[in-house]
């Protein structure tokens, strides 16, 4: 029999925050061997927000993951995606073209956020069941005597080898290592809602993606299921003048919906009056960040590189992050410090390409071109052309987080 006492112990991660960021990365470095604790402040998973779809890039590592089949149970993949006017409803495709294909895949995985969330849960717990503390509140992080460390929000701590904040656009353990990041309002605010199918007029169950683009709003819209019932999952974005909380989790008034979507057809105002729950944040923009690690402490997700959510991929860098990451300490953890140097540069300048080019779509979506459907068409014909779209996404979309070289 061999002697226990010889065998090294695992590497410990500690990681704040128990959403998509946390709990992807909680499962890849479990599956690689790695001790995890995750410290989530809320008592519970919480179904908030709506729909999220997971496009290539995103769907590599949750296959590698071994969660492919999983995600095919709550997945609801749209047949088409289109661009369609925001007054009469008229849509082109951007999937169903002919000739000179797009070489990535444009596929999409449409799932509602407390799905996922559940589905990434229940791996995670599968191999440590206690591998998740509810009801924790970090209050930062910090490198000692060669340990890294999570301070608690009740003036405890807890270390291990490795502290990663997962803790959102608002992270304290960011703050703790480069000081404020001021937020700056761009002059849009969201909303977001899912609405019941079965409240819903007969086109609303067809099995579409679609944005919907105005002169100073869009709106995207697809289907989602959970135990078979359908939704229509809705984000709506909307100039606006007036300051809004940076939280979408923040209840919003179905009167304020409606006057900021006045004239819009009726397609999409039913979705507003339709919505189970109506939420409503202002978008903001933080300067990006030029490193993320510092120490034995790093970043993963909105708390490194929070965006816009102009190109639908702030969940996807997120994924991609984790992985990367995981796969970073892997091969590096007999110095963590330096395999949080090597994470950085794999990731930190396609994140923030990622989250410039994001924020540029917000002037392609609102656009006075918009306003009358004889210079709508032109317009959305030269933005959405098959092209456009190649130009704006296969970049994205042919990354590999499993095999990128780190």
């Amino acid at each position: 029999m061999s002697d226990s006492s010889n065998t090294p112990p695992r590497t410990h991660a500690i990681i704040a925050g128990a959403g998509m960021g946390g709990l992807t990365l909680a499962l890849a470095l479990l599956k690689k061997g790695f001790d995890v604790d995750v410290y989530e402040q809320s008592p519970e998973l919480r179904e908030v927000g709506a729909g999220l779809w997971i496009s290539a890039n995103g769907a590599k590592v949750m296959a590698a993951l071994g969660l492919k089949e999983r995600l095919e149970e709550i997945n609801l993949p749209p047949q088409d995606r289109l661009i369609r006017y925001w007054k009469t409803g008229e849509g082109r495709s951007v999937y169903n073209r002919d000739g000179n294909p797009s070489k990535a895949d444009h596929t999409l995985i449409q799932v509602l956020r407390s799905e996922l969330q559940r589905v990434l849960y229940e791996a995670v717990v599968a191999i440590k069941p206690d591998a998740v503390h509810f009801g924790v509140r970090s209050a930062g992080a910090e490198t000692v005597g060669g340990r890294a460390r999570l301070l608690l929000g009740d003036g405890g701590h807890v270390d291990g080898d490795v502290v990663v904040g997962c803790d959102g656009a608002h992270s304290r353990v960011r703050q703790s290592m480069f000081g404020p990041a001021p937020a700056r309002y761009t002059g849009a605010l969201a909303w977001r809602g899912l609405t019941p199918m079965g409240k819903l007029k007969p086109q609303h169950r067809e099995a579409l993606a679609s944005t919907w683009v105005g002169p100073t709003a869009h709106v995207t819209t697809y289907p989602v299921q959970k135990n078979g019932e359908m939704f229509v999952s809705f984000s709506a974005q909307v100039d606006s003048d007036t300051w809004h909380t940076e939280s979408w989790s923040e209840k919003g008034d179905l009167a304020d919906a409606l006057k900021d979507f006045e004239g819009w057809h009726s397609d999409i105002v039913d979705l507003f009056v339709g919505s189970e729950n109506l939420f409503r944040w202002g978008l903001f923009v933080r300067d990006p960040l030029q490193a993320w690690s510092q120490g034995q402490v790093t970043l993963v997700g909105d708390a490194c590189h929070s965006m816009t959510p102009y190109l639908g991929m702030g969940v996807n860098m997120t994924m991609e992050d984790a992985f990367v990451l995981a796969r970073c300490l892997e091969q590096g953890s007999d110095d963590i410090a330096a395999a949080l140097r090597r994470y950085d540069r794999a990731r930190i300048e396609r994140a923030n390409r990622t989250k410039t080019e994001s924020l540029k779509m917000f002037r392609i979506f609102h656009s006075p071109a918009l306003a009358r459907p004889e210079t709508a068409w032109p317009y959305i014909d030269t933005h959405w052309s098959a092209q456009a779209v190649r130009e704006r996404y296969d970049w994205l979309l042919q990354y590999d987080a499993t095999t990128v070289e780190i």
